[in-house]
């Protein structure tokens, strides 16, 4: 049996370098787009043939064989990382849009609750509007109430003196039934003064 020679061995070894480099390759091309995908298989199918050398050309030329399978498996190297790496930069430009359109999303979510809470608050606004001019006008007539019926018990040419008599025959229980407004209403068609900040005992106690 001839002994195998340093170049031989170096060659056997590139080969099955080779041969390693043509399946790890094939297995990566399965995760790669369809074009680097075709391009990977090719290279890898170019390093198997270098990798399928007779063993006459091995003990022949065992130098240009292993000078093959190096070339085969540099370029298979190169056009595999190539690969992965536009894979991976289009996976993550995918990645990154997509995050990008669920932010929209988010902004346009929050945009529509904020403009819905805003019509929500105008309406609101709007409402308690209408009931504080409610109140006013209500506020205002029953003022215009009180005053008429002062005006229909007392004559505007009335002395002051006849009408505070006529309001200290009015008893505290009659008193008690008005309001703050039609007492002080009252103490002002009297002629008295500082009513403006009493309280309801003390505007009934300055009336009788």
């Amino acid at each position: 049996m001839a002994k195998t020679t340093k170049a031989e061995r170096k060659a056997l070894d590139a080969m099955a370098e080779a041969a390693d480099a043509a399946k790890d390759a094939k297995k990566v091309a399965k995760a790669l787009p369809k074009k680097p995908a075709a391009d990977v298989r090719n290279l890898a199918a170019e390093a198997a043939d270098a990798a399928d050398a007779s063993k006459k050309q091995v003990r022949k030329k065992p130098k240009k064989v292993a000078e093959r399978a190096k070339r085969a498996v540099t370029r298979l190297q190169k056009a595999t990382t190539k690969a992965l790496a536009k894979a991976e930069a289009k996976a993550t430009r995918r990645a990154e849009a997509g995050a990008a359109a669920a932010e929209a999303e988010r902004i346009e979510a929050e945009a529509a609750r904020r403009k819905a809470e805003a019509k929500e608050l105008r309406k609101l606004a709007a409402k308690a509007q209408r009931s504080a001019e409610k109140a006013d006008r209500e506020a205002a007539a029953a003022q215009a109430e009180v005053e008429a019926e002062i005006s229909a018990d007392h004559s505007d040419d009335a002395p002051p003196a006849r009408r505070r008599a006529a309001s200290r025959a009015a008893s505290p229980t009659d008193l008690s039934a008005l309001t703050v407004p039609q007492l002080r209403a009252r103490a002002r068609a009297e002629g008295r003064t500082g009513y403006s900040r009493m309280t309801k005992p003390q505007l009934i106690e300055l009336l009788t």
